[in-house]
């Protein structure tokens, strides 16, 4: 039997992003934002805590906010090189849930599912150079 490690397809960096997610559902702008920080990322998904719980196969948006992601991205994004609103935008499925205080703190794992192909480029650039 593959334990966690072996089964994992990406490697996952110990890196604490500021994240956002809300619930992919309608309406959407009636959703609330949840604002957290990343426990850890890769180019596969990332792991958090949060105080709200999700559902396994769950559908969250996400925004990573990651300074110096546009210095990764082709093209024009390099000119406008502002730390300011520097951010991965995706669509995320709750792969795992964990209770980590019972009825109040949850610690989940996403799984990209849609992200922008420059995003992700320019995510891979960032945590190769990390490894």
């Amino acid at each position: 039997m593959q334990n966690q490690e072996e089964r994992r397809q990406y490697v996952r960096i110990p890196k604490s992003y500021r994240v956002e997610l809300n619930s992919l559902e309608f309406p959407l702008a009636a959703q609330k934002k949840i604002s957290v920080q990343s426990a850890d990322i890769s180019s596969g998904g990332l792991r958090l805590s949060c105080d709200k719980n999700f559902n396994q196969g769950q559908k969250v948006q996400i925004r990573v906010y990651i300074a110096g992601l546009n210095k990764h991205h082709p093209g024009f994004f390099k000119v406008f090189e502002s730390d300011a609103g520097q951010y991965l935008q995706a669509v995320a499925e709750v792969s795992w849930i964990r209770e980590k205080v019972a009825f109040q703190l949850y610690e989940l794992g996403l799984k990209f599912v849609d992200v922008y192909e420059d995003d992700w480029q320019a995510l891979r650039a960032i945590l190769d150079r990390m490894q």
